[in-house]
């Protein structure tokens, strides 16, 4: 059984059509929406009719505008500026209640535009910051407060992915450095609280080169599996602002969408969570 979830919904133009096609064609169950974002309005107006499509927040604190300017994230514009080496050494108790406040903001702020009742069914984050062992602690709060069943753990098992995969591309992209110090977090973080116990998570070391062979592979395993995908239409997003020149070379590249065509091949028998 397979969780489709789509990451960056309200990011771009492109992002969102994908999501929605995606999801409107039978194969994404879920997306993770990012309400700090310039096509979240767009996004919002789209989720109403298609009441069953999973919604969870897609937590942010790396790009574009915060919600709640604050100097200690923000440059002076309002505009997130703290990577994650800027995350991961700042812990002092100012900082983390400031983070709170914006993380409950971007909550609050699904719940609130949602013209129908939204009950968020997952939390994740923009580059997985939200396992931070001391950012985790927050998410687990919001979690409680919000009645959110599931956080977001990499419990990938590098042995069974690459045994599936089989391609090498990891090591040259920089995937098996991001994988070991995610799932090291998420082994931390699993200590303290685990929102993900029956699930296991598929992509960080093949993140965005997603093929449909290997994903009716673990359709076919009698484990489910949450599988992050990042589908965009690049067309659709050669004119507007991006914020980062990374995240627009990743956005605009034929990676996404031939990402969403291995998920629209696959059969479908897709478990919703």
């Amino acid at each position: 059984m397979l969780i489709i979830n789509a990451d960056d919904l309200g990011m771009t133009p492109g992002t969102n059509k994908a999501i929605f096609d995606g999801f409107d064609k039978g194969a994404i169950t879920h997306a993770s929406i990012m309400a700090n974002c310039d096509y979240f309005m767009d996004a919002m107006q789209d989720i109403p009719s298609r009441p069953n499509l999973g919604i969870g927040m897609h937590l942010n604190l790396t790009y574009g505008k915060a919600l709640i300017a604050n100097p200690l994230y923000c440059d002076k514009n309002g505009f997130f500026n703290l990577g994650y080496k800027d995350l991961l050494l700042t812990k002092n108790k100012e900082f983390l209640k400031a983070i709170e406040k914006e993380w409950e903001a971007q909550i609050q702020r699904v719940l609130e535009y949602s013209s129908i009742p939204i009950t968020l069914t997952h939390l994740d984050s923009h580059r997985h910051i939200h396992l931070i062992p001391h950012l985790y602690p927050i998410v687990v709060k919001l979690a409680f407060q919000y009645n959110i069943r599931r956080i977001r753990l990499i419990n990938e098992n590098i042995l069974s992915s690459f045994s599936l995969t089989k391609r090498f591309n990891f090591i040259f992209n920089g995937g098996i450095i991001k994988f070991l110090l995610l799932r090291t977090f998420s082994l931390i973080d699993s200590r303290y609280k685990n929102f993900y116990s029956n699930i296991k998570f598929y992509s960080i070391l093949y993140t965005g080169v997603i093929r449909g062979d290997i994903l009716q592979k673990l359709q076919n395993s009698s484990s489910t599996y949450e599988i992050m995908v990042h589908p965009n239409y690049p067309e659709l997003d050669s004119n507007i602002t991006f914020y980062d020149d990374a995240e627009k070379a990743y956005r605009i590249s034929s990676d996404r969408e031939d990402e969403l065509k291995s998920v629209l091949s696959i059969e479908k028998e897709i478990l919703h969570v």
